[in-house]
C-alpha cells in the first residue's frame, strides 16, 4: 500500500501463504483486498502487494496474482512489518547494481540497530552476513566443491536418484516423495554426510524450516537439535575426515587455522540448510507453474531439448526467494535518481526484477521457449548463491526425468488445497504437491 508519505507498506500474509493487502483505493489482484495487513498511516493510500519474507506465498499461477498491475517506482521507500523504513529496488539493472556495489553492506545489516524486515537477526559470522575481505576468505574455502567439473560429476548420481524415485510409480507427492529426497541425497553427498545420517538430517530440517507442519515450539526445538547435529557432524569429520567438502572445512579449521569454530559451524549450517530447502522449494514452484500451464508442460514433453532453457524461465517466473537480504548503505548513494542516505536499509525485489518489462518481453507470460532469460533468482555479485549451479542441475534433471516418466502429469487436488511454507520463511514453496500420470 502507499502511505501519505509515498511509501509502500510491506504487507503481511494471509493464511496459506497468500499475501494480504490492506483496504484502500485499489487492489492489484482485481478484487476486494482482505483485511489483516499493516494499517495505513492515512486514508487515500493505494494497495500494493510488496514482496518480503512476510508476503512470500504463491497463489494460483505463481507470482502473478500479487504482481502490482499499476506502476511501481524503480526505487521506493517501504514500511516493513518491523516498523522500519527501507528502500525497495524493483528494476533488474538497478538490482544488479545494488547486489554488486560495495557501498551497500551486508555486514552492517546484521547489527541490532540496522533497519530490517524481520525481527530475527542473521548470524553475524554466517557467509551471507560478511563483507570483503572476510567473505572472500570463507567463500574460497568452499568454491572448489561447486566448480563446473564438480557439478558435472554430480549429474549421474542426481539422475539415478531421480529415476529411482519415479520408477514404477503413477502417483507421487512431488515435494515429499521427489524434491525432498532428491535434494537431501545430493547436498549430503556433496558435503560428505554419511548416508546413514541423511534421514535424520531431513527430519530435523523439515521441522526446523516448516516443510513438515509443526507448532512454533516444535520448530524451535528442531532448530536447536539441528545445530547440535551440525556440531556432531563436525566432530565425526574430525575423527574420520574424507575427501569431501566437510573434510576440506575440517582441514581448514584444524590445520590451516583458516576459520574458527563458529565460522565452521555456520558454514556447515548454511550449506546444508540452503542447499536443501531452496532446491525443494524451487522444484515445487517450477512443477506447480507447469501444472498450471499445461500447454507449456506439453511443449516440454514434445520437445525435451527445451528443458535447459525452461529451467531459466521457471527460475525467472517463480523465484524461490522473492527478495534479497537487506543491505545498508555505507555512504550517501544516488540510485535510480533517488538519494539513499548512509545507514539506510536497501532491499532488491528479485521478483520484480525478474518481471521487469525493460528486460523481458511480456514478462507476465510463462514461456518455456524463451531464450535463456536472465534473472536474479540466485542473486548477483559477490553474494550470488554459491549452490546456484547445483540447484540448476537438480531442477533440470528433475524436470527431464519427469518429462520422460510422467508425460501425462496432472495435479490431483485443487490448487487452493495445497499447503505452503510458513509466511515468515525466507524460502517459498508448497509443502504438498500430489500428482499422478
Amino acid at each position: 500500500m502507499t502511505t501519505d508519505e509515498g511509501e509502500l507498506s510491506l504487507s503481511r500474509t494471509a493464511p496459506g501463504g497468500c499475501p494480504r493487502t490492506t483496504s484502500g483505493d485499489s487492489d492489484p489482484s482485481g478484487g476486494v483486498p482482505p483485511s489483516g495487513g499493516i494499517p495505513p498511516r492515512a486514508p487515500g493510500h493505494q494497495a500494493v502487494a510488496a514482496h518480503t519474507r512476510h508476503a512470500t506465498g504463491v497463489q494460483r499461477g505463481p507470482m502473478l496474482p500479487y504482481l502490482p498491475r499499476h506502476p511501481v517506482p524503480d526505487v521506493v521507500r517501504v514500511l516493513a512489518p518491523t516498523g522500519d523504513r527501507l528502500w525497495l529496488v524493483t528494476r533488474y539493472e538497478l538490482g544488479r547494481q545494488v547486489l554488486t556495489d560495495t557501498r551497500f553492506s551486508r555486514a552492517l545489516a546484521v547489527a541490532e540497530s540496522a533497519p530490517a524486515i524481520h525481527p530475527l537477526r542473521p548470524d553475524p559470522v554466517a557467509l551471507t552476513s560478511l563483507d570483503p575481505p572476510a567473505h572472500g576468505r570463507l567463500r574460497k574455502l568452499i568454491n572448489r566443491a561447486f566448480v563446473p567439473e564438480a557439478m558435472a560429476a554430480q549429474e549421474g548420481p542426481v539422475r539415478r536418484a531421480a529415476q529411482g524415485l519415479l520408477r514404477g510409480r503413477h502417483a507421487i507427492d512431488l515435494v515429499s516423495g521427489y524434491a525432498m529426497p532428491l535434494s537431501a541425497s545430493t547436498i549430503c553427498q556433496v558435503l560428505g554426510v554419511p548416508e546413514a545420517e541423511q534421514d535424520r538430517f531431513s527430519r530435523l530440517a523439515d521441522r526446523a524450516h516448516g516443510i513438515t507442519p509443526c507448532s512454533p515450539a516444535e520448530s524451535e526445538t528442531a532448530r536447536r537439535e539441528l545445530r547440535a547435529y551440525f556440531a556432531a557432524l563436525a566432530d565425526h569429520a574430525r575423527r574420520d575426515p574424507g575427501d569431501d567438502l566437510l573434510g576440506t572445512l575440517i582441514l581448514a579449521r584444524e590445520q590451516d587455522g583458516a576459520l574458527d569454530e563458529p565460522e565452521l559451524l555456520a558454514l556447515i549450517e548454511l550449506l546444508l540448510n540452503a542447499g536443501y530447502e531452496t532446491t525443494i522449494g524451487q522444484i515445487g514452484l517450477a512443477a506447480l507453474a507447469l501444472l498450471e500451464h499445461p500447454a507449456q508442460w506439453r511443449e516440454m514433453v514434445s520437445r525435451p531439448a527445451l528443458v535447459p532453457g525452461a529451467v531459466e524461465e521457471l527460475l525467472r517466473y517463480a523465484p524461490v526467494v522473492p527478495i534479497s537480504f537487506t543491505r545498508v548503505a555505507r555512504q550517501d548513494v544516488e540510485l535510480g535518481g533517488v538519494r539513499i542516505s548512509a545507514g539506510d536499509g536497501v532491499l532488491v525485489s528479485l521478483l520484480h526484477a525478474n518481471f521487469d518489462a525493460a528486460e523481458h518481453a511480456a514478462p507476465e507470460v510463462l514461456d518455456v521457449r524463451r531464450d535463456m532469460p536472465r534473472n536474479l533468482t540466485f542473486g548477483h555479485g559477490p553474494h550470488v548463491c554459491l549452490g546456484a549451479q547445483l540447484a540448476r542441475l537438480q531442477l533440470r534433471v528433475a524436470l527431464e526425468e519427469l518429462v520422460r516418466a510422467a508425460p501425462g502429469l496432472r495435479l490431483t487436488v485443487a490448487p487452493d488445497a495445497l499447503r505452503w511454507r510458513p509466511a515468515e520463511a525466507v524460502v517459498r514453496g508448497p509443502t504438498t504437491l500430489p500428482v499422478s500420470w
